[in-house]
C-alpha cells in the first residue's frame, strides 16, 4: 500500500476516501473516475452528506495530481466539462492507495 502519489508517478491506483468514494487513477494513460460511497465510510464521516458528482463513474481526463497522500484530501485537476475549463475535485481525506495490477492473462 503507497502512503502518497504525485503527478509523475506511472502505473494505476485505487484510492478510496474517507467517506467511501473511490477513484482510480490510471497515471500511465492519465485518466480517474470516480465511485460515489462505493465502500462503507470511515466511523467519523458517517454523518457526512454524499455527493453525487458530475459525471461519477465516467472515465475522464487527468490533468494533474496535485497532492494525494494518505491522511490529506486529495486534490485531482480533472477535464470534467466539455468546454476548456478544468475542474479542481477535492476529496475527503484519503485512507488507502493501492496499486492496481494489468492483468496479462
Amino acid at each position: 500500500m503507497s502512503q502518497g502519489l504525485t503527478n509523475d508517478e506511472k502505473g494505476a491506483y485505487l484510492v478510496t476516501t474517507a467517506t467511501g468514494s473511490r477513484y482510480v487513477l490510471d497515471l500511465d494513460n492519465r485518466t480517474a473516475s470516480r465511485q460515489m460511497a462505493a465502500t462503507a465510510p470511515r466511523k467519523d464521516f458517517l454523518d457526512v452528506d454524499l455527493s453525487r458528482l458530475r459525471r461519477d463513474g465516467q472515465t475522464l481526463e487527468l490533468l494533474m495530481v496535485e497532492d494525494c497522500r494518505v491522511g490529506e484530501p486529495a486534490k485531482l485537476w480533472l477535464q470534467v466539462r466539455t468546454d476548456a475549463a478544468v475542474t479542481l475535485r477535492t476529496t475527503s481525506p484519503v485512507v488507502r492507495i493501492e496499486p492496481l495490477v494489468a492483468d496479462h492473462g
